[in-house]
């Protein structure tokens, strides 16, 4: 067997990391727009394929997470506010990272709401459905979703 021929006949076995950024006004709008983006992307994944399930809960969570930022930091309360959204996805997991302008007047806490509050969901969806989240250092948050087939998720 020829080395052509045996990398013709390989099996891949490992889906090299990617990653994409894109940057977003800091408006409800561009939380949107980041949904859309974030959709986009994950459904037009083939190597491997993202399961819906994942993606609508990738959508949600991102719309909860560039929520805070826009509502909460510079992002939303400056003129020319902005969010990043990075997606990084790997063979068996995603990761997606909300990077906001920063100067919030806290870090993003973990706090269960009242039942007749009116906000103050956000971290609780993603800590409910993400199998991992956190603070970025720099400011924002960030969740990983495995790529299961059958994950917790929230049609929304």
């Amino acid at each position: 067997m020829t080395p052509r021929t045996l990398a013709r006949n390989s099996i891949r076995t490992h889906t090299p990391d990617r990653t994409h950024t894109r940057t977003f006004p800091g408006v409800a709008a561009g939380v949107s727009d980041a949904r859309h983006w974030l959709e986009g992307l994950l459904r037009a994944a083939t190597d491997p394929h993202v399961p819906e399930p994942v993606v609508d809960t990738a959508a949600l969570l991102l719309s909860e997470a560039a929520s805070n930022a826009v509502r909460h930091t510079a992002s939303g309360s400056r003129p020319g506010g902005c969010f990043t959204v990075h997606l990084h996805t790997a063979a068996d997991a995603l990761t997606v990272e909300i990077e906001d302008d920063g100067a919030a007047a806290t870090v993003p806490t973990l706090a269960v709401p009242g039942d007749d509050a009116e906000s103050g969901r956000g971290l609780v969806l993603i800590d409910t459905f993400a199998d991992a989240w956190g603070v970025r250092s720099a400011g924002g948050v960030y969740y990983t979703l495995t790529r299961s087939e059958s994950p917790a998720v929230v049609q929304p």
